[in-house]
């Protein structure tokens, strides 16, 4: 009797429970194939690499595989960013004392938890957008890149798999205890571009300077307070480094540098929003045959606003990482003759000073779909060639958007025919 009853509950709840994770894809976007097609991500390609013996992933002591992938995969040790709060797939083993650590760079995210049996990878790939695998943490373990279409998926879908959601990376930001657990609801948000930074990285950690700019990091909600209106974030802020909260000595850096923060928060806006219009463009040809004008608009104006950073929140005052980031990722480029680039970092109105996404650059950007990539491409150029300020895109002035035209133009030759 007691194994009927195990068997009927398989069958009533986990059964049902993970086959719904994956139902809204097969039923809204049959076209895509999400789960079984090839990934042809960056991730992927290195473990076809390894796998067929032509590179080498190194385990090395106490942090495993974690120095040698970020070596292979080009991230920088300066991207660390760590995280706090019980809000990812392993919630048990974080907290404000071990911390989760994000690394990155403009494709790939890794994931690392000190003491854990697996690495995490979310990786955008060129057709499928974000795709999500675990590798061991045991140097026993055969190694192996195992892709992830189910549990991941339960957060990271744009509509929650309640229907026509598509797979997308997110930050949220959230009042946590001294546990890491949610102790309240005031602000509980996925962080947008447009997202105020007094609402920003709320269970995570933040070091780096950002003057009068209150922002949620650092804080843990707990005692007498029953609003955050009621803490001075300020006191939690401006920190060179977090020994007052955690021993960083596990982790690659001591820090979680806020410009990486606010580039890491730029880019997966701009990868979910091409995620999302591929998508719907794909599926509507599958369906119909043909996009309308009005229907490529609808898929394309959010790319666009992402892209040109339409809705970023304006920052409060200068801002200035200390983990290196910053000159890193300015030293990527592509310069165009004037040493001017789109990784060219404001950080005192804006994050960049000037507003086109580097993403531009990717293969996720040159894979889209060929009719809605020729609409944004003519629609850029539309926007940076006028001859007066558009309507939808003001914060670009004639100056910025001559700037930005001519580092386009030669950094990226032939990407406006």
């Amino acid at each position: 009797m007691l194994k009927f009853r195990k068997a009927l509950f398989l069958i009533l709840f986990i059964l049902p429970a993970l086959a719904s994770a994956q139902l809204p894809y097969d039923r809204d976007y049959p076209a895509i194939n999400y789960a079984d097609s090839a990934t042809y991500d960056a991730a992927s390609l290195l473990f076809d690499d390894i796998d067929a013996g032509r590179i080498q992933l190194e385990f090395r002591g106490e942090r495993g595989y974690l120095e040698s992938l970020l070596t292979l995969l080009n991230i920088d040790d300066s991207s660390q960013l760590l995280v706090f709060s019980k809000t990812a797939r392993k919630s048990r083993f974080v907290a404000p004392e071990t911390p989760r650590a994000l690394y990155f760079n403009d494709e790939v995210y890794i994931g690392y938890i000190p003491d854990t049996n697996t690495l995490e990878i979310a990786s955008m790939d060129p057709n499928l957008g974000p795709v999500f695998f675990d590798i061991p943490q045991e140097a026993e373990t055969e190694l192996e890149l195992t892709r992830q279409t189910s549990r991941c998926l339960r957060c990271h879908d744009t509509m929650s798999n309640t229907g026509r959601g598509t797979p997308r990376f997110m930050m949220s930001s959230r009042l946590v205890d001294s546990n890491g657990e949610i102790a309240s609801h005031e602000v509980s948000v996925i962080m947008q571009d447009s997202t105020p930074l007094n609402q920003r990285w709320g269970g995570w950690y933040v070091t780096g300077l950002h003057g009068e700019q209150e922002t949620m990091g650092n804080l843990m909600f707990e005692g007498r307070a029953t609003s955050v209106s009621e803490i001075d974030l300020l006191a939690n802020g401006n920190k060179a480094d977090l020994t007052e909260w955690v021993d960083t000595s596990p982790y690659l850096t001591g820090h979680s540098d806020i410009v990486a923060l606010l580039v890491i928060q730029h880019q997966i806006e701009v990868q979910n929003t091409m995620t999302k219009a591929s998508w719907d463009y794909r599926q509507l040809m599958a369906e119909q045959g043909t996009v309308s004008a009005e229907k490529l608009a609808e898929f394309a104006l959010p790319v666009l606003d992402a892209l040109f950073m339409k809705n970023e929140a304006s920052l409060g005052d200068q801002i200035q990482g200390l983990s290196g980031f910053t000159e890193y990722f300015q030293n990527l480029g592509p310069f165009d003759n004037s040493t001017r680039s789109l990784r060219e970092l404001d950080l005192k109105q804006r994050v960049f000073k000037y507003p086109l996404s580097y993403l531009i650059y990717t293969d996720a950007f040159a894979a889209l779909p060929e009719v809605l990539h020729t609409y944004l491409v003519d629609n850029i150029y539309q926007v940076l060639s006028a001859d007066e300020d558009h309507t939808d895109y003001a914060h670009l002035d004639a100056a910025t958007r001559a700037a930005i035209l001519e580092i386009v133009s030669v950094t990226a030759p032939g990407f406006f025919l």
